[in-house]
This record gives structure tokens, C-alpha cells and sequence, in this order.
């Protein structure tokens, strides 16, 4: 009845868009809707009878119940409670998803297999904290492996089964407080890697020990010692995905906090472009929320993702959308929205049912548009009519891409560890905030271009050579902070005939930043004098690369797809103060018919060459382009 094909979920041959609740997903002890002693069987079914009612489709499971490791040597799989959910979602209609990894899998109960901080000294783990052990220990990658390949095994049974979760936020323990990980053989693997890289001969790397600290060695050594720690998160889970696989061909995706576009990524190291590779779907979590200063950072991490997903020619999936109890309406909506607009091809929001308010439970209650007693919260009905009004636009969003306008944005997580280093000169628990220049520009040259307008193509320096989301201008920030490598991939890029500016201060004005074309020596007095630093508006002008779609009034923010014979503007009201704004868009889209579908059912469009105005906006909409 159901499978994923390329990205898209499809029901009878029939692609859909996906839109899913998650429902026990957490390995966590005392995190469930239903306690033990509960009716936990006549309120699933009931749960999810009202699910598929409510116009959801697909609900993502955890693997709760036991794999444990038999005398043959064999992982033996046992979930009576799953399994039967499994089977009652299909007789509702619903496709599933099973997180196969809760916490970190030990089958054969390996001791001192811990990560180890800076200190020396074992974590005291927070329950959000699911990767724990050491990411070299050859039993552990071992287990990791027969434990993901008994689950796919155990669930791909199911017809009602189209994907696995390959971990859960995976990530460095206690992120913005200790730094990880120090275990021997952590450090036994990064001597290896650096002799490896040519960065040192083995007899240097033979008593080599990793920085502890940002002021102990070099920054570019800081620096390396956290690109290992990201490559080696990334190796784990391409490892348990290997093992997913050997069990069944479903196929996979792991769910990535924002950790990527955030000053803390020095302790977490999350790699977007690494699990957009290993992974058949880039799936990712949010929890900020698009209105108000927060919409920038929202698009950039929706952004992130799905410019991740097409470098590798795969779709985003947004895995976990906030949907507390608590949540108003108009957030809801216009998360939903936001999420819409980067391009992405399912949104499983968080959660369907609150959780119990028992001892130990994180947050009571907090998330799902149930209360956890089964009573429905503020927002339930206009969660029905938003599924039911995304159901309504699904062929025209399965058929639209994210339109590539040809002006790129380098992410480098190089530079920001290299920034961290130089900025940041205590670690851990003394300074959990850090400040850090390159995500600030990384972060604000997005925010301006979004608020131009722009569908800012994001990508790393290795996907350059190639250039697949046909750049026509790269803008950099922090180019001293570059490594030579990705130095060597933009000046390939340049000699293409793309245009590279970079981002820095004007000289002696720490305020001034500005953007200057790419060189490959700096000027000097006094050709400098009069070399400006140029605006975005100023590159725009000089390079003939205009918005598509921009909004008149900065609180309306839009987002544009591009489709066979169309296009779809995505209007989210970004306003945290003024509702139903009215605003003029102007569009450099050929077209011959535009309709405003909002998602509150109000607002009226007029079309006037390339001004559209849009009156009673609510929480937003999609406009459509013929």
C-alpha cells in the first residue's frame, strides 16, 4: 500500500505528501502518553483510528520492547506493543516509520566504553544525550551494526513499513559544556587520521594528544581535532545505517538538530552534507519558530537541509515540527508554512499526545496536539484543517522544487571551528555560549538575502567542483578562516566564470562589513582607498542577479518553488505583533494567472504586472503562478 521512492512517500502507486505524528517515539523511561498500567492498547487504537481521521498519513514509531543478543550469537528482536501499533496503523491507513536506536546499543555489555570529556572524566549524561560510547570501539560498532540489521529485519515484515530512523538528535553529549571525546582509542583513531592527512609523520603522531583546550595548541589544530570528531559522528551512523541495510532495503533517514547552524556545532559536530550522503532521506528537527527574529534562522536551518538533500540528489524530510499542547494557532500554521516553503516532501510533527505527567518525565504534557489524558488542545482543529488544506496543494508542492536563483552561500564547518578557536579561549562549562564571527556573517549574509527575497542555495566547498545547484555567485564569509582545500575549490569555482565575494570589515571600522570580490592577493595602500566594500543591493546591480520574488513590507517573508509550468510563492506573516498585514510583492516571474490560497481560508490577491498585492494575509499562504 505504501513505500518511499526517491524522497516522496507513496500510497498505491501514488505519490503523497507525507504528513505524520510521532507517537511513542522516545526510548526515554518515563516519556508516554499512556503509563504501563494504563488501557495503553484501547487508547492506541483509538489514538490512531483519530489520527488517520484528523488527515495524517504516516506515524513514526521507536523500537520499544527488546533486541537482545541470543546463544547463536543471533540479535533476537521481541516488541509485542510495537508490533501491534504497526498493525493497527495499517488497518487506519497510516505508513510508518521505527527509530531503530534509542540510547547507545551495548548487546554484549562492553565495559569503559564511555566517552571521556576533556577532563578525564565520564559524562553525567542528560536524557537528550542519545550517542554516549566511544565512536571506536570495534565491539560497539559491531553491535551497532547486528542491532540495526535484526530491527530492519524484524520490522520491514510490515507492509505498513516505509522508513527507519538511523538515531535520534545524534550529537555530542552535554553540548555547551564539556567537549568530547577522549577515550584511548578516540585518540588512538585521530593519530591514525592525521598521519593519514599529512598533517603529521608517524612518529610525531605516535604520543600526539589532542588539544584540550582552544589556547593549548594552534587554532588550525583546534580546528582539526573537531572536523575528526564531526567525521567520525558521521562514520557511526553511516556504520548502524550499513547495518539498517543488511537487514532490509527500507529506506533511511536520521533526524538532525540545528546544532549545524549554531555557534555550539564546536562541541556537537553535526554533519548536514555527510547525512544527506549516508541517508536516503535528510531528515532534521526543529523547534524555533518561524515569526519574528527566529523566521531567519528557521529558513536557514530548512534551507540547510534541503540544499543538502538536492547535492546529493535526495529530498528533505522535516521529522520533528514543534506542536506543543501549548502552541498558538498562528505558530503552528506559520511553522508549518516555513517548513513548506524550503521545499521539503513530509513534515512529521511533534508529538500526536502529550506525555504523562509521571516521575522523571522531562516536559509534562508539553508536546502534541492532544493533552495526554486524550482531551484535545486549543490547536487540534486548526491542525485538521491545516492537513486538510496541505492536501489540497499536495500535487502542486510533490511537483515544485526549490527554485535556484544562482547565488550560493559557502557553509564551512572548518571556519567555525577555526573562528571558535580564535575567539573562544576557555572551553566548556566556563564559557557554554560562545561567541563565534563566522556563524554571525554565515547567519546574517542568509538573513539578508532572505529578506531580499532570495532562495539562497547553501553548499559546502566539496560540491563546487561540481556545482549542481548551478551557482552563478558564491558569497564567503571569513575567508581567513578557510582551509587551503576549500581555498583551492572556490578559485576552481571562480575560474568557471562564477563570481565569489567575500564578506569582511571595512578597513579600521569593525561596524562596516561589506562584501569585496575575491582575490587572490589583497590590495594594498592606496588601491585600497577606494575599493568598496559593497552591499548585497550593490552586488545585485552588478551582476544582474535579482530576486525572483521579493516582499515590499519585511514582515511578510516568502520563499519560492518552481514546478512544470509554474510556481508557487510560499507568504508566511513573520509579524510577532500585527495580524492579517496586507503587502505588495513584486515578482520577475513570467505568468499568466496568480491565485492566493491561504491557510486560514481568507485574503484576496490583484495582479498588476509585477506588483501582486495581498490583502488579509492571516498567518500566510502559498500563492500559485501559472
Amino acid at each position: 500500500m505504501y513505500e518511499i521512492k526517491n524522497g516522496f512517500l507513496h500510497r498505491n502507486g501514488k505519490r503523497i505528501f507525507a504528513l505524520g505524528e510521532s507517537y511513542y517515539p522516545s526510548f526515554h523511561p518515563s516519556k508516554f502518553p499512556v503509563p504501563p498500567e494504563g488501557d495503553r492498547m484501547g487508547e492506541m487504537k483509538k489514538d490512531l483510528r483519530m489520527m488517520a481521521e484528523a488527515g495524517f498519513n504516516h506515524v513514526r514509531f521507536a523500537a520499544l520492547g527488546d533486541a537482545e543478543l541470543g546463544e547463536d550469537g543471533k540479535v533476537n528482536v521481541k516488541a509485542p506493543f510495537i508490533d501491534e501499533m504497526i498493525k493497527e496503523a495499517e488497518k487506519n491507513g497510516l505508513s510508518v516509520s521505527v527509530r531503530e536506536q534509542g540510547f547507545s546499543v551495548n548487546l554484549r555489555g562492553f565495559e569503559n566504553v564511555d566517552m571521556i570529556d576533556e577532563n578525564g572524566n565520564h559524562p553525567d549524561y542528560a536524557w537528550h544525550d542519545f550517542v554516549r560510547s566511544t565512536l571506536f570501539h570495534d565491539g560497539i560498532l559491531e553491535d551497532n551494526f547486528a542491532h540495526a540489521s535484526a530491527l530492519s529485519k524484524h520490522f520491514s515484515s510490515f507492509p505498513a513499513v516505509v522508513a527507519f530512523q538511523i538515531y535520534n538528535e545524534p550529537k555530542y553529549p552535554n553540548v555547551g559544556r564539556r567537549v568530547f571525546d577522549y577515550h584511548p582509542l578516540t585518540i588512538k583513531a585521530y593519530r591514525r587520521w592525521l598521519v593519514e592527512h599529512n598533517v603529521l609523520s608517524e612518529s610525531e603522531a605516535e604520543s600526539y594528544e589532542p588539544p584540550h583546550s582552544r589556547t593549548e595548541q594552534s587554532n588550525r589544530m583546534w580546528a582539526l581535532w573537531r572536523i575528526f570528531s564531526r567525521d567520525a559522528m558521521s562514520a557511526f551512523l553511516a556504520n548502524a545505517a550499513t547495518g539498517s541495510r543488511d537487514g532490509s532495503s527500507i529506506p533511511l533517514f536520521t533526524c538532525l538538530t540545528a546544532t549545524a547552524i549554531s555557534t555550539l556545532n564546536a562541541y556537537a559536530t553535526v554533519d548536514v552534507f555527510a547525512a544527506a550522503e549516508h541517508m536516503d532521506i535528510c531528515g532534521y528537527t526543529v523547534y524555533v519558530h518561524a515569526w519574528g527574529s527566529n523566521y531567519p534562522v528557521f529558513c536557514l536551518q530548512a534551507d540547510l537541509e534541503q540544499c543538502a538533500a538536492e547535492l546529493h540528489g535526495k529530498q528533505s524530510w522535516c521529522i520533528e515540527l514543534d506542536s506543543r499542547t501549548f502552541i498558538p494557532p498562528s505558530v503552528y500554521n506559520r511553522g508549518t508554512l516555513g517548513t513548506l516553503g524550503s521545499g521539503c516532501k513530509g513534515i512529521v510533527f511533534y508529538q500526536w499526545r502529550g506525555d504523562c505527567p509521571v516521575p522523571g518525565v522531562p516536559f509534562a504534557n508539553s508536546c502534541g496536539i492532544l493533552n495526554y489524558d486524550g482531551t484535545k488542545t486549543a490547536n487540534f482543529d486548526n491542525a485538521v484543517r491545516v492537513n486538510a488544506y496541505i492536501e489540497s496543494m499536495s500535487e502542486l508542492l510533490l511537483g515544485a522544487e526549490r527554485l535556484h536563483e544562482g547565488i550560493g552561500l559557502l557553509h564551512s564547518d572548518y571556519a567555525a571551528f577555526m573562528s571558535d578557536a580564535e575567539n573562544n579561549v576557555k572551553a566548556g562549562v566556563d564559557n557554554p555560549y560562545p561567541g563565534n564571527p563566522y556563524v554571525s556573517q554565515y547567519t546574517e549574509i542568509h538573513k539578508r538575502l532572505r529578506e531580499m527575497g532570495y532562495n539562497v542555495s547553501l553548499t559546502d566547498a566539496e560540491h563546487l567542483k561540481k556545482n549542481p545547484l548551478g551557482l552563478k555567485l558564491l558569497l564567503m564569509p571569513a575567508r581567513e578562516m578557510l582551509s587551503p582545500e576549500e581555498l583551492s575549490e572556490i578559485r576552481a569555482l571562480r575560474d568557471t566564470g562564477v563570481r565569489i565575494f567575500e564578506w569582511g570589515y571595512s578597513e579600521g571600522y569593525t561596524a562596516a562589513l561589506g562584501f569585496k570580490e575575491f582575490r587572490d592577493e589583497r590590495l594594498v595602500y592606496p588601491e585600497v582607498v577606494f575599493d568598496p566594500h559593497l552591499t548585497l543591493f550593490d552586488i545585485a546591480d552588478l551582476t544582474e542577479i535579482f530576486p525572483a520574488v521579493s516582499s515590499m513590507d519585511p514582515r511578510i517573508g516568502v520563499q519560492t518553488l518552481t514546478g512544470d509550468g509554474y510556481h508557487l510563492i510560499v507568504v508566511t506573516s513573520i509579524s510577532a505583533v500585527l495580524d492579517n498585514l496586507s503587502a505588495s510583492l513584486r515578482v520577475l516571474l513570467p505568468y499568466s494567472s496568480a491565485e492566493f490560497y491561504p491557510i486560514d481560508g481568507k485574503g484576496t490577491l490583484k495582479a498588476t504586472g509585477e506588483i501582486l498585492t495581498l490583502s488579509g494575509i492571516g498567518d500566510g499562504g502559498i500563492v500559485v503562478l501559472r
